[in-house]
């Protein structure tokens, strides 16, 4: 059986993203397999996000904005954000910039196959994939192997379906993003747009919609046809390339480590529960794992007590959405209205003051959310299964 220091399952964000890390540490010449079911050869997302300072990627940022736009129908304004800047990187980049500054390192072995199981045995990880056996000192895994239970945690999906569009005329500021825009009829959940300009004719405009009720495609493309030609032109315009997703957002409390299987990206809980948002929130995560890696030699990291606020913060926001106590367009209204824009950006990213937090919280209607976080305070919050798949007669039994 073929030994390695480290096997990574799953080559998307989370999977590439530690490699890079691992690359820039003192761990850099461990010896590493990477397996993924897939090539990570197209565009087939795009990661959103924003930061106050450099990041690990800027080099193969797309586009990035210092002013955002927020639009609902009862409130509209234009915010400068410095000193963040929202920033745009595209699948194909980030995935061909890895692969690149890696494919040529002996160290580094790549697999495209679909992981079978994952188990440990006398005191290492071994791995199943493409009918072969694996093992390593420790595994980390970004494969979300089993479905979470909706009933045990608040959850909501976020589902989104996205253009890019070209138009005959100049309709676009180049300079300034749209964050949301609720100028859309709401159904009952909580629908927004977010168009991310590329130059003058061309933009990326996306449909996001909170809700556990996944829709038809055409569904989708009724929605952003219409908004298009409500408010970005009347002329006709060319869909260049689509993108659809499902993130969910989930307080379920994900366990991060399985004795030497360190679960990393959303299977690790990266994903920020009221909004969706993982990118930044996932370097942050393992730079940090890195670095404690290689310090005390064990790649774990929990919260401290006082930065798990930002959980029950996250809970009692989604508990508001998904039982429908405030609308989200009237919510994120309210804040908008009445925060600077920095302030929450900085509490969206984990990243405030108990101050700042205070100001935000008086800032929305009170009622929903003292009965949600009442409700969130009194509930423990235990993983009640592993996130390892089941391996049962020969076969892996893990949800899609």
């Amino acid at each position: 059986m073929k030994h390695f220091d480290y096997i990574i399952t799953g080559a998307g964000g989370a999977g590439l993203s530690l490699i890079h890390h691992l690359g820039k540490s003192p761990l850099k010449d461990k010896k590493i397999l990477v397996i993924d079911k897939d090539a990570k050869d197209t565009n087939d997302r795009t990661w959103c996000f924003w930061e106050d300072r450099p990041g690990p990627f800027d080099d193969i940022v797309y586009r990035s904005w210092s002013e955002l736009s927020f639009h609902s129908d009862t409130f509209s304004k234009d915010f400068q954000i410095d000193p963040f800047k929202y920033k745009m990187i595209r699948g194909i980049d980030f995935y061909r910039y890895v692969q690149e500054k890696t494919i040529a390192q002996s160290n580094i072995e790549w697999l495209q196959a679909e992981v079978q199981d994952i188990a440990m045995e006398g005191g290492k990880v071994v791995v199943k994939a493409a009918g072969q056996s694996f093992q390593a000192d420790w595994c980390f895994n970004s494969i979300l192997f089993q479905a979470i239970n909706k009933q045990e945690s608040n959850y909501l999906d976020q589902h989104f379906k996205g253009w890019v569009v070209e138009t005959e005329e100049a309709v676009f500021s180049p300079g300034r993003a749209t964050l949301m825009d609720f100028r859309v009829p709401q159904e009952g959940e909580t629908r927004f747009l977010y168009v991310l300009p590329i130059d003058e004719r061309r933009a990326l405009v996306e449909v996001a919609i909170f809700s556990n009720n996944i829709l038809a495609s055409q569904e989708y493309d009724e929605i952003l046809d219409q908004y298009i030609k409500h408010h970005i032109t009347k002329q006709e315009y060319a869909v260049i390339h689509e993108e659809f997703g499902i993130i969910p957002m989930t307080d379920y409390p994900f366990i991060r480590s399985e004795d030497r299987v360190v679960h990393i990206g959303t299977a690790g809980g990266d994903t920020k529960a009221s909004t969706g948002y993982t990118f930044w929130r996932m370097q942050k995560h393992l730079q940090q794992l890195v670095d404690q890696f290689v310090n005390t030699g064990i790649p774990s990291i929990e919260p401290t007590t006082w930065q798990k606020r930002f959980q029950l913060y996250d809970s009692t926001l989604l508990r508001v959405l998904e039982e429908d106590r405030l609308a989200g367009d009237v919510l994120f209204t309210h804040l908008f209205r009445k925060n600077p824009p920095q302030r929450l950006l900085r509490f969206l990213n984990d990243e405030s003051h108990f101050a700042e937090e205070i100001a935000l919280m008086s800032s929305v209607p009170t009622l929903p959310f003292l009965r949600s976080f009442i409700t969130e305070v009194s509930k423990k919050r235990i993983p009640t299964r592993s996130n390892l798949p089941t391996w049962e007669y020969g076969r892996t039994t893990a949800a899609s």
